[in-house]
């Protein structure tokens, strides 16, 4: 019986450090749509009663670690692509996702409840499963593609770039869309690339560093497009 119970046990406790280990690596936070009456106050009321409030029409407050942390809008309030807004979008296992439009930028601030702190991040983050970096992305109005950035958990840009493979002897054109972005097992960034022209099939790239410079590997030719970014 004892036999069988330590048998259980240890059963027991590979699901629960497997299901800890997926929880981690899953941890993605995102705003999808944003400024729609009435969203923003549904969001904080099913994550974040207590926490987040929005203080006045354009001021938005949370409390971390103690402190009491203010957001405010700038004018001009009414134009969509000028002043400064923050929007409550997720809170999950204790990061809190604010979206901002700056002007014609939409990026997002993060805030670490356990330590209060804010950092740079963007409309939808995504933590590697130690939880000491995420990627972000954010958009620029008018340009058509997304800008990707890794931080470290303290907010420290360690790379950025945009959704794609530029061309190699044309840098602002694209030669491949970069998609189905994640953290690997051993830390690694990847994401799948697909040339933009011609039937080639797509293909896994990772971020390494070399000569002190981050670039997506394994490189592959893809036929010339005139894409631009």
């Amino acid at each position: 019986m004892n036999e069988h119970l330590r048998q259980c046990g240890a059963v027991l406790a590979a699901s629960m450090l497997a299901a800890g280990a997926a929880q981690a690596a899953n941890l993605a936070l995102k705003c999808g749509e944003t400024g729609r009456a009435g969203v923003e106050a549904q969001r904080i009321k099913a994550m974040a009663v207590d926490v987040v409030k929005r203080q006045s029409t354009h001021v938005l407050q949370v409390a971390a670690a103690g402190k009491t942390l203010r957001f405010a809008d700038k004018p001009p309030y009414d134009e969509p692509l000028d002043g400064e807004r923050y929007e409550f979008c997720e809170r999950r296992e204790g990061f809190i996702l604010l979206a901002h439009a700056d002007g014609d930028e939409f990026t997002g601030k993060l805030v670490n409840e356990a330590t209060g702190k804010v950092t740079v991040s963007g409309d939808a983050v995504l933590f590697s499963a130690d939880r000491r970096a995420y990627f972000a992305t954010s958009q620029e109005n008018g340009r058509d593609a997304s800008t990707w950035a890794i931080y470290a958990l303290d907010g420290r840009q360690s790379w950025r770039g945009g959704d794609y493979l530029p061309h190699p002897t044309k840098p602002d054109y694209k030669a491949a869309q970069l998609s189905q972005q994640r953290w690997e097992a051993s830390g690694e960034f990847s994401a799948q690339a697909q040339c933009l022209a011609g039937k080639n099939p797509p293909w896994r790239v990772k971020l390494v560093k070399t000569g002190g410079a981050w670039n997506w590997h394994p490189q592959r030719s893809c036929p010339d497009t005139e894409t631009g970014s």
